[in-house]
């Protein structure tokens, strides 16, 4: 019913709230704006937009259709990246969805040392939540996916790169430094930050408490691991998070140590099934997983005593 065109002058209207502030974005008249959208809510059956002190304020139903609409804009801007590619003679590129952790931990210097190597390959990096990680790499915007503890999407294969185990990480003036390891029942009566009981991660903290009788009930909530820990590196609390957060927020102060349970936290790469993984894409996950174990075997000697 709607083409993309009308769509994105939708979308204008609803940034500017003024035919005359969408003309002006997207180069057409101002009274083309307005029978689009006239024609619009005719062939749709339903009013758009209404007015309020000269501004133009989106109905429920407009910000639905829009909010639906997006993955289009997303394609659209994909295909128009790679035209430009094309145009400027670039051979390649590698778009990467990723969690905070690993956007964090291990991509920069994944990412600096692939550019470094791969100068006319261009890379691209998108941070989000699990869910939206998984959707991008499932609707063909993202090459590649890396993130902590997936779970099972049939259009994903997920290629495991590292179990990473849990820990603790807390000041070093803390009792809890003072032990070999640390339990659940370590941390009762501790001022805890972790992942909310929302998002997998939380879930996954949350069994290995009651697996102990111990209840996970963090006083601050984060959606990231790496969050919980720069956190507690401020000075507040302690946390449970995988040991490549602890150890990527680790400064004077601050110590680790294991987190007795049988929580571990699987980092994998996910990519579309029904797509062959070009060069640059495998290329990049190889790099990518070199990294990884070169960092947990850094982190692992220089815990030994």
């Amino acid at each position: 019913m709607l083409n993309l065109r009308q769509l994105e002058i939708l979308r204008a209207v609803v940034q500017f709230r003024t035919t005359v502030g969408a003309a002006e974005q997207l180069g057409m008249s101002q009274p083309s704006i307005s029978n689009t959208i006239r024609h619009v809510e005719t062939v749709l059956g339903f009013p758009l937009f209404e007015r309020q002190s000269n501004r133009l304020v989106p109905t429920e139903e407009t910000l639905i259709l829009l909010e639906e609409s997006e993955p289009l804009f997303m394609l659209r801007d994909a295909v128009n990246q790679r035209a430009a590619d094309l145009r400027m003679g670039r051979i390649g590129r590698v778009r990467i969805a990723s969690t905070a952790e690993i956007s964090e931990a291990v991509l920069p210097r994944v990412i600096a040392g692939y550019a470094r190597q791969y100068p006319q390959i261009q890379i691209s990096l998108e941070t989000r939540p699990l869910e939206s990680v998984l959707q991008v790499v499932e609707n063909g915007l993202a090459d590649v996916a890396f993130f902590i503890s997936a779970y099972d999407r049939q259009a994903l294969d997920f290629q495991p790169v590292a179990e990473l185990r849990a820990v603790c990480i807390c000041p070093t003036d803390s009792p809890l430094a003072r032990l070999d390891s640390v339990t659940p029942r370590d941390l009762d009566g501790q001022p805890l930050v972790g992942p909310r009981l929302a998002n997998r991660v939380g879930m996954m903290i949350a069994d290995s408490f009651h697996e102990c009788g111990m209840d996970y009930r963090p006083s601050i909530e984060t959606r990231f691991m790496n969050a919980a820990s720069r956190i507690v590196g401020e000075g507040w609390g302690v946390a449970v998070v995988d040991e490549l957060s602890a150890h990527v927020a680790l400064r004077p102060g601050l110590t680790v140590r294991p987190f007795q349970s049988k929580l571990r936290f699987n980092l994998v790469a996910a990519t579309l099934k029904t797509k062959t993984l070009s060069r640059q894409t495998r290329r990049f996950i190889k790099a990518f997983s070199d990294q990884v174990t070169t960092q947990l075997d850094e982190m692992h000697a220089a815990s030994l005593p």
